[in-house]
């Protein structure tokens, strides 16, 4: 018996010994594929960057001949990575071993879905819309301009369905070709499908459920908006039915998603000071330069990192006026090498674009944030947390607190008026983009798993988009239209459920940020500029980057391990309270065709949920 102790010890021993050479194996393997992957990343984001910022077919086989490059180099990494897939690792090394190196496409197929994607991109980006022979509006700034300040409805519902016969019609036969192409290379990584690899950047089993949970918690807010706002449109667009969903084209952009352009039309209390600041910004001879300024400054009051100098020499603020064709979405950049960050963005002097520029550079402020990790962990914990961190400082920066603090407001009025108007005005670029966000990537995974045939693709958006929106197609659908990809990101190859978990997240950052800075009062008056208590804590989050799950993450930065929507209906009960009391004074009901219903006195906020 003796003996056999002896044995086992001895092996045990040998095993660790083993455990350990491999673990300083993969550490050396993954330190020298760094060097290489820094350098092709670099190369691949500086010749995506000559593309996008000057759209010539000579800078887009560049850009392709980039990606051809990385992906072929990665493929050649597989094989040296076998040896250590089944090894005892350190927590920390397997999970870089097993995020550094997918199985990538063969090379046929990465030249597909390169060709693919830029296809999709340059059809976007060149889509106009003609109003007469001679006026030919491109998206930015026309059309984005016409959908937010247009009151004419035969004119909207024309460009909505203009748009997608001349964009999203000929981006649907390549977008079936790209989701085929990653539903293929999914499999080929052991997914069940394309769907399956994307939700597994968050972690959990049950991720599609807890987000459809998570929307029904906050659904009766949604509805009590939706009615609010039916009810004021009706009386622009007598075309709206009283009990009805709503049209898409009348909500303020191309595709419904921000209603805030159609605030003015929806105000509660007119007479309060305006909550947008572009006529100020104006008077005081603002510049986009500026603009960018003092967004940079927003995160240095915090203790944060400033701008780097080439962020202003490189990156792109205005449109070019050299003639060049510029992807004007705006965007921010890592060029990988842990020093060159950019915005491309053409940006004009209004408060949407001031909070726009604040959304970037909360992006910008993550990269140089975790910039000293290794390069597979330079990311966001999931892809909602990026996008959480923008809309947090462009929440905190709106509010009347900062915009007197800034000299954008003269003072804040001490009044419950005008804290409905900055709560609806906020509901308008948050709550009313949950089911939007959500509903896109549903219909998505969907398609994925083959619930849907392919000619009800279409067909099933829209009756996804009614079902959780209440918003409808303003006219008829075809089979010849794919809808989905009429948008910038979905044509652009992105997930959409990112800024649904971005939309919760900030409200549960927001939350833990005011405690930080020592906020007393309701959740929506905090503005936690200037505070080197709350700085510190987002800092401390954001340079963990990908380098641990983000439930980790999550709990440094509020406590909780859970995504939740506790921290949102928290920010917003005022305003719930406030539209109950108005729904059931002027009898508007909630809902649209057979589940609207009239609200009544003894029914609390909580009973709104009808079951969808």
């Amino acid at each position: 018996m003796k003996c056999l102790c002896v044995v086992i010890l001895l092996w045990c021993a040998q095993a660790r010994a083993l455990d350990r050479t491999a673990e300083e194996s993969v550490k050396a393997l993954l330190e020298e594929y760094h060097k290489i992957a820094t350098v092709l990343n670099n190369n691949d984001t500086v010749k995506s960057w000559a593309y996008y910022s000057n759209m010539t077919e000579y800078n887009q086989i560049a850009m392709e001949e980039a990606m051809m490059t990385l992906g072929k180099m990665n493929m050649e990494w597989i094989p040296k990575t076998k040896p250590y897939l089944t090894a005892d690792l350190s927590p920390e090394t397997e999970r870089m071993l097993k995020m550094a190196f997918w199985s990538p496409m063969e090379d046929e197929d990465k030249e597909n879905m390169t060709n693919l994607l830029s296809d999709m991109t340059s059809i976007y980006a060149s889509g106009t819309v003609c109003l007469t022979p001679e006026r030919c509006l491109e998206m930015n700034p026309g059309l984005e301009e016409l959908m937010a300040n247009s009151r004419d409805y035969q004119e909207l519902q024309d460009v909505w369905e203009k748009w997608r016969t001349n964009v999203s019609r000929k981006i649907r036969p390549v977008y079936l070709q790209y989701i085929e192409l990653m539903n293929k290379e999914a499999v080929s990584n052991y997914f069940s499908d394309y769907g399956e690899q994307l939700r597994v950047q968050y972690e959990s089993a049950t991720f599609e459920e807890d987000m459809v949970r998570i929307f029904r918690e906050v659904e009766p807010l949604y509805r009590l908006l939706h009615a609010y706002v039916r009810k004021k449109l009706r009386r622009v667009y007598p075309q709206i039915d009283a009990r009805g969903p709503l049209p898409a084209c009348v909500l303020g952009d191309m595709w419904g998603r921000f209603w805030i352009n159609i605030y003015t039309l929806l105000v509660p209390y007119p007479d309060q000071p305006d909550i947008d600041a572009t006529e100020t910004m104006l008077d005081q001879n603002y510049t986009v330069h500026q603009m960018f300024r003092m967004g940079d400054e927003f995160f240095t009051s915090m203790g944060l990192k400033p701008l780097l100098d080439t962020f202003w020499s490189r990156s792109i603020l205005e449109r070019p006026q050299d003639g060049r064709k510029v992807a004007c979405h705006p965007s921010s950049w890592d060029f990988d090498d842990g020093k060159d960050f950019r915005i491309m963005m053409c940006a004009r002097v209004n408060f949407a674009d001031l909070a726009i520029i604040h959304h970037e550079l909360g992006h910008i402020q993550y990269f140089m944030q975790y910039a000293h990790l290794p390069l597979t962990f330079r990311d966001g914990a999931n892809p909602g947390f990026h996008e959480a961190i923008g809309e947090l400082m462009t929440m905190s920066m709106s509010t009347p607190q900062h915009l007197a603090t800034v000299g954008l407001l003269k003072e804040v009025p001490e009044n419950p008026e005008m804290s409905i108007n900055y709560l609806l005005r906020t509901s308008l670029h948050t709550v009313t983009t949950l089911p939007f966000h959500l509903i896109s990537d549903l219909w998505l995974w969907k398609v994925l798993r083959g619930d849907y045939r392919l000619e009800e693709y279409n067909t099933r958006f829209w009756e996804l988009k009614e079902q959780y929106l209440g918003v409808v197609a303003p006219v008829p659908r075809t089979a010849e239209d794919l809808d989905p990809p009429a948008i910038f990101h979905i044509s652009s190859g992105y997930d959409m459920i990112r800024y649904f978990t971005r939309t919760i997240l900030q409200f549960q950052f927001q939350e833990k940020l005011c405690e930080a800075a020592g906020h007393e009062g309701p959740l929506h008056t905090c503005d936690f500029y200037g505070s080197k208590e709350a700085g510190d804590l987002l800092a401390k989050a954001m340079s963990l980057g990908s380098s641990k799950p983000w439930q980790d993450v999550l709990q440094v930065m509020t406590g909780e391990r859970r995504m939740s929507s506790r921290a949102i209906l928290r920010y917003f009960r005022p305003l719930q309270e406030w539209l109950t009391e108005d729904n059931i004074r002027d009898q508007d009901g909630v809902g649209w065709g057979d589940s609207w219903t009239i609200l009544e006195d003894q029914r609390t906020v909580d009973d709104v949920y009808i079951s969808c």
